[in-house]
């Protein structure tokens, strides 16, 4: 009896592991929307990925209802480079809207940031 106990516990750690990991995807060049306290919604755009962090522009725009469709040249950024850990922008449940190509202006910040560390 304590073996198939202990075979459903590991069983079922491998399930929920498994399962999170998969929603946890993030795409580069994807746009994703975060419902905010208020209920708005925002907007932010992952620029790059690495080992610990999630680079990503930021845009001001808030929409009262969740949007379908938005580009990137209609919006108006507030932060152009923001590296993030990605647990923390995990935490927000960002939702994958679509995914639009990163453009070398939009890299600019991330360059700098690239630079920065090498300097180091």
């Amino acid at each position: 009896m304590r073996i198939i106990s202990k075979l459903i516990l590991i069983i079922g750690v491998f399930v929920m592991t498994g399962c999170s990991e998969k929603s946890n995807d993030l795409v580069v060049d994807g746009f994703y929307i975060i419902q905010n306290d208020n209920g708005f919604y925002s907007v932010s755009k992952i620029l790059a990925l690495d080992e610990f962090a999630v680079h990503i522009r930021m845009y001001s725009d808030e929409f009262k209802t969740k949007p379908n469709d938005l580009n990137s040249a209609d919006l108006n950024f507030l932060i152009g480079h923001a590296p993030m850990a990605k647990e923390g922008f995990l935490m927000d449940k960002p939702v994958l809207l679509k995914v639009e190509k990163v453009s070398k202006e939009e890299l600019e910040g991330y360059n700098y940031y690239l630079d920065a560390m090498k300097n180091q």
